[in-house]
């Protein structure tokens, strides 16, 4: 293990038995869980307790690391039945670290979920699973071209293909991490079409310092709009954000940067748009803000353009499906 990982890794274990007493599960998630872990990275922690006052997400700074933490109920526990309506849900189990283990439950979990979801059967179900999912973003985007409205049916579009190129990173590489969903699929041949297709602008025209900014001054009106209590908008995630940004820099991996910083803006504004129409709630932000954030893609495609990247989605699935029906084969 490298020494990184290895000082997260001690630093996690410690973390847990000084502060999450009250928990009966603990697991370890993301690049540390991975032994991947860089000067960048932080520790990501899952846990599950019976105690409802403690639920929720929330980032610690902890021994001079930052600590991502999500705390969920004991009714959340993950068992089979919950796995046959949505394994997709559950996927970090195949590459956690067990911290803590009250009764040995989590552990038997684990063993078997690995099993699963290296099963021809398990891969089926991920694949069902996310194609509903994909299905649905992608009703909603035709549904909005019919409208015309092509904002909505951008960014249904990009949510539908990035899904599909989730899943087909997670059957293909076995890998949970969103970082690496790029390069991953970057050695397709539809890589170049999806360039080509999404609302992103080519790196040679993007000011890399900008992006920083537009993701800082988007978490700050969030805030100051009265959000501030929600996951990823914490001052800590500032700091999250510029180490996730000095990685991809220091990576080389330009687009990969846009990409993520178009994927986090979209998901906060999607978590404080508080039910009402994605397109209306981003028609009510300040000007400047908008023409920031059109900077990593929030813009409306032309609908030949909408149509190629559901089109991308489904080459996504149908390679998946491809790769198990091989698999079925051997």
């Amino acid at each position: 293990m490298l020494p990184r990982n290895l000082e997260l890794m001690e630093k996690a274990k410690a973390f847990v038995e000084e502060n999450l007493t009250f928990c009966t599960y603990v697991c370890l998630i993301g690049s540390v869980a991975r032994e991947e872990a860089d000067e960048f990275s932080d520790i990501d922690l899952i846990c599950f307790t019976g105690r409802e006052q403690y639920l929720g997400e929330q980032d610690i700074s902890y021994n001079g690391e930052i600590v991502q933490l999500q705390v969920k109920s004991i009714l959340e526990f993950p068992n089979k039945e919950l796995f046959s309506y949505n394994p997709w849900h559950f996927r970090y189990l195949n590459e956690s670290v067990i911290l803590k283990d009250t009764n040995a439950e989590l552990s038997k979990l684990q063993g078997w979920a690995q099993s699963y979801f290296s099963s021809i059967q398990g891969q089926r179900d991920v694949i069902q699973d996310v194609e509903r999912i994909v299905q649905g973003r992608k009703e909603y985007a035709i549904d909005q071209l019919r409208g015309e409205n092509y904002f909505a049916a951008t960014h249904a579009a990009m949510g539908a293909w990035a899904e599909a190129a989730l899943m087909y990173q997670f059957l293909h590489n076995d890998r949970v991490a969103i970082d690496s969903m790029i390069p991953n699929i970057m050695e397709l041949p539809l890589f170049d079409e999806l360039l080509d297709s999404v609302p992103i602008k080519p790196i040679e025209q993007v000011d890399v310092s900008e992006v920083s900014q537009t993701m800082t001054r988007l978490r700050l009106y969030l805030r100051d709009v009265g959000f501030s209590h929600l996951p990823g908008l914490s001052d800590l995630q500032d700091e999250i954000g510029k180490h996730k940004e000095q990685r991809l820099l220091q990576e080389g991996e330009l687009f990969n940067l846009l990409w993520q910083s178009y994927s986090e803006a979209f998901l906060l504004l999607l978590k404080t748009s508080q039910d009402e129409e994605f397109h209306t709630y981003y028609a009510k932000l300040p000007e400047e803000l908008k023409e920031r954030l059109e900077t990593i893609g929030f813009i409306a495609l032309p609908k030949s353009k909408v149509e190629s990247l559901l089109n991308i989605s489904d080459k996504l699935l149908d390679l998946s499906k491809h790769e198990l029906a091989s698999e079925q084969k051997s």
